[in-house]
């Protein structure tokens, strides 16, 4: 049933959503871009390749390539309860700063002041959790992991590739684990340019469970974007 503040309403559900007037849902937008997309399957972020999800909570470290950047530096994530979590840090340049909270998962990223001068790597042991490319100001990552006591809700989802060639295509997919280890890799499709779903059942994932979208080319190297429009919703 469609709810909404009685002080302040809107004749949209969705609007209401993003202003922040439901008590029990936030609108969750997911930017995800992989520059080098190869003929095997990769993880559409930032940094390129297959991302790895931490076996346990870690402390997190966080450093710039450029010693320029010294800004705040937001980091939202999922605690080991898979609680959700935020730290602010403040960079130090090529020298790294570390949370006091330990991270299970790394959501998202953003520096809160200027513009990137390096590249921002979110890391623990050598192994990058969290990237933030030059100038973007945030991590453009599909990764996300649902708190508990949460479901998130894809309504669209939009791709698109560099590819121009009819004779080269894209294949797409989810992927999705849950806290029990059951790993899903479904809803596949293939494209040449873009591809845009437009659900009008929203697809729903539950608490607890890692998601992200995996591409890979037909042939040769490709700079693939993904951008999914969902609801994170509180469960009853």
């Amino acid at each position: 049933m469609y709810q909404y503040h009685q002080e302040r309403p809107t004749p949209h559900f969705l609007t209401d959503i993003a202003k922040g007037n439901m008590w029990d849902s936030k609108t969750l937008n997911l930017f995800g871009v992989n520059r080098t997309v190869g003929t095997d399957w990769e993880t559409l972020w930032d940094d390129g390749g297959n991302y790895v999800y931490p076996t346990s909570a870690l402390i997190m470290s966080a450093v710039s390539s450029s010693a320029s950047d010294t800004m705040a530096l937001l980091i939202s994530g999922l605690d080991e309860n898979y609680n959700e979590i935020t730290e602010t840090v403040t960079l130090n340049g090529t020298s790294s700063v570390s949370t006091s909270a330990s991270f299970l998962r790394v959501n998202s990223a953003v520096i809160l002041a200027g513009s990137n001068v390096g590249n921002i790597t979110i890391s623990n042991g050598g192994q990058t959790y969290g990237y933030i490319t030059i100038g973007v100001g945030l991590a453009q990552s599909s990764v996300y992991t649902v708190p508990a006591g949460h479901s998130i809700y894809i309504y669209r989802i939009d791709c698109t590739s560099g590819t121009t060639n009819g004779q080269k295509y894209i294949s797409l997919r989810n992927f999705t684990r849950t806290s029990s280890g059951r790993i899903l890799r479904v809803a596949e499709s293939t494209f040449s340019a873009s591809v845009s779903f437009d659900r009008q059942v929203p697809f729903r994932i539950t608490e607890k469970t890692d998601f992200h979208y995996e591409a890979k080319s037909s042939s040769s190297s490709n700079e693939i974007s993904i951008i999914t429009e969902a609801l994170l919703i509180q469960d009853n």
